[in-house]
């Protein structure tokens, strides 16, 4: 059970990343960062669903358990995030730090929105 969590948990996180990055070659970084919680939203949706896709039956509360499992993965692509920007911040120049209200941001949404995923998961494979 817990690896087919985590494989969900960063697969969410990966998406969040590779968009970013994506959008990253036409687009300037401090708007990425504006609009990386619409990429965390989806990855959370994608997250959720992908969570109840797996386990199907074996989980016991899933809205609290995929809500839980959103939270943890706005946490981690906040931090992915902040590593990438520190990482980078050399090469690239003067660039947006983000600070705890983001943190907040990300956790919120993702949290969210992978409810929603495991919501309509449940509601496609009817259990």
């Amino acid at each position: 059970m817990t690896i087919a969590t985590l494989k969900s948990l960063f697969i969410g996180v990966g998406g969040s990343m590779i968009l970013a990055v994506f959008c990253s070659t036409f687009i300037a970084m401090d708007k990425i960062l504006f609009i990386l919680p619409v990429f965390i939203a989806f990855n959370g949706a994608m997250t959720g669903y992908r969570m109840v896709e797996v386990l199907k039956i074996r989980i016991m509360n899933i809205p609290l358990f995929s809500f839980v499992l959103g939270v943890g993965g706005g946490a981690l692509t906040f931090v992915a995030v902040n590593f990438t920007i520190n990482f980078v911040r050399p090469y690239m120049g003067n660039t947006v730090l983000l600070n705890i209200t983001d943190l907040f941001i990300y956790m919120t949404v993702s949290g969210i929105t992978s409810y929603l995923g495991a919501k309509l998961a449940v509601r496609y494979f009817n259990l």
